[in-house]
C-alpha cells in the first residue's frame, strides 16, 4: 500500500476512498481516529490519509485531483454584451447586469 492523498478532514478522506472505491481502487483510510491526539503529536502526523496498492496509484491520483476545486477547464474572461463589464471565465452571468453569458444563453 502507497500513500497518495492527505486530507484536512476525516470526512473528505471517507468521501475520497469512497469515490475510489466506485471506480474500482481498494483504498484505506488512515489516522481517522487520531484527531483526537493532535496536540500531544505533531497535527501533520494526525491528519487523515489515503492509501492504495501500487498498481492503483496514478490513476487514484488522477481522479482525486480531477476532484479538486479549480481542476476543470475554464475558458477566458468575457465582456458582457449588455453593459460592456468584464467578467470572469467562471461566471455564467454577468456581475453588473446580470445578463446571461452568450455562450450559456439556450
Amino acid at each position: 500500500m502507497q500513500k497518495i492523498y492527505t486530507s484536512d478532514t476525516v470526512a473528505m478522506a471517507w468521501h475520497l476512498r469512497n469515490v475510489l472505491e466506485q471506480h474500482d481502487i481498494q483504498a484505506q483510510v488512515r489516522n481517522a481516529r487520531l484527531y483526537s491526539v493532535a496536540g500531544e503529536l505533531p497535527i501533520n502526523e494526525c491528519l487523515p490519509e489515503i492509501w492504495v496498492g501500487p498498481l492503483d496509484v496514478r490513476r487514484a491520483e488522477q481522479i482525486i485531483k480531477d476532484l479538486q476545486p479549480g481542476s476543470e477547464e475554464v475558458g477566458p474572461d468575457w465582456q458582457c454584451q449588455t453593459c460592456n463589464e468584464a467578467n470572469a471565465a467562471t461566471f455564467g452571468i454577468c456581475w453588473n447586469c446580470q445578463a446571461v453569458h452568450a455562450e450559456n444563453a439556450g
